[in-house]
């Protein structure tokens, strides 16, 4: 259980070191940016956990902990750029 409370504050610890930063001059992005982006981010984390599980740095109890953590969230932001007329690119 730890591992899994450990792995997930792992994960959210990367994905705001990934983030990109705003800077004074940089146009914001639009919410449909914002989406692909974390879409893209999320896909990503699901391709760490498998590549990290197959090639044994994690067990797969913290793979699956992970993806359970990760897919939900892919689910909401796949159905919101869903909603907003998006075809978003496969999950695996």
């Amino acid at each position: 259980m730890e591992w899994a409370v450990l792995l997930a504050v792992v994960l959210l610890t990367a994905v705001y070191v990934a983030l990109p930063r705003r800077h004074d001059g940089d146009a914001p992005e639009t919410p449909i940016d914002e989406l692909r982006r974390l879409h893209r981010e999320l896909r990503d984390e699901l391709r760490e956990l498998d590549a990290d599980a197959a090639d044994g740095r994690i067990s797969a109890q913290d793979r699956q902990a992970g993806r359970s953590a990760v897919g939900p969230r892919l689910r909401a932001v796949t159905e919101a750029l869903r909603e907003r007329g998006e075809t978003p690119g496969p999950a695996g």
